[in-house]
């Protein structure tokens, strides 16, 4: 089915937006986009996730694309928007994925939401960045300036941030295109139409900057859950040429991680999922129903 965008409207008054896309019948999975993107960095599978018969529900998290801003948010904040979204839409035992900055979120709803998620898988995913060098590892200069310059400074002068609101496609995407270096990532943009390689990040400023900055901060702060005591199973998908998060970060976050699988691939950087879709999602549906 082409995407469709629907709204919650949560305890607090806020509205929550999501999109579902895939097969409106098939088994259903919980997908969190990256940073400095949207609900539509999943859109470009959605005829494979038809025929692999699966539904993905996307959330945008507040402050983005069609979610209210909420200000201040943490993790914490993220799990009890993601829980009243799962209540609304009658769903439990579902998997939750994360690429990029959505996958601290995706453990986030994996310790915090035992109740309603069976598994967590990460791509790419950014993990803490409590030790030396893991904010200066990642290779994206906007993450780098986002996840360490300070607070208040950001506040001042993320207006700036809305510029990006204004670059044409084809520069969208040449900036893209320059972010990722080279390399499979590189080829995989290339190809990408200008609507799939640069919608998910127009949408991501479509409310302003706000909830960009927002989605960043919250990883500055404490995350409400320990990884060295998560419960649950995580796999994480790991692109070894991945040149904006490193797969150095990806065995440090393994190895703190009680349940962790570490799947590393040679043939891809950080857009691992438009080459290992269906392993990807096969995977973990499969393995929470075991």
């Amino acid at each position: 089915m082409p995407r469709i965008d629907s709204t919650i409207k949560l305890n607090d008054g806020r509205t929550l937006g999501y999109a579902t896309l895939g097969d409106p019948n098939g088994r259903e999975l919980l997908y969190l986009h990256g940073g400095m993107s949207s609900r539509l960095d999943i859109n470009f599978a959605d005829e494979m996730l038809q025929d692999l018969n699966v539904k993905v529900i996307a959330p945008d998290r507040p402050g983005i694309g069609i979610s209210d801003r909420q200000i201040g948010r943490t993790f914490s904040d993220w799990a009890s928007d993601t829980r009243e979204l799962l209540q609304a839409l009658n769903l439990k035992n579902l998997p939750v994925l994360g690429w990029s900055l959505g996958g601290p979120y995706a453990l986030a709803c994996g310790a915090l939401l035992s109740d309603k998620i069976t598994l967590v898988g990460t791509i790419g995913g950014v993990g803490p960045l409590d030790y030396k060098g893991a904010v200066q590892d990642l290779g994206l200069l906007e993450d780098r300036i986002l996840l360490s310059w300070p607070e208040r400074l950001l506040h001042i002068l993320s207006p700036a941030g809305i510029l990006f609101k204004f670059y044409s496609p084809a520069r969208m995407k040449d900036e893209l295109l320059r972010a990722v270096k080279g390399g499979p990532d590189h080829e995989i943009i290339k190809a990408l139409s200008l609507e799939d390689a640069t919608s998910f990040a127009f949408e991501s400023i479509s409310q302003g900057f706000g909830g960009v900055l927002d989605d960043y901060l919250a990883m500055r702060k404490p995350w409400g859950f320990n990884v060295e005591t998560m419960q649950i199973t995580v796999k994480m998908w790991q692109g070894t040429q991945d040149h904006l998060c490193p797969v150095s970060a990806s065995k440090i976050l393994a190895a703190r991680l009680p349940k962790a699988e570490l799947i590393l691939k040679e043939d891809s950087g950080h857009f691992v999922l438009h080459r290992h879709l269906e392993e990807v999602v096969t995977t973990l549906l499969a393995e929470s129903e075991t």
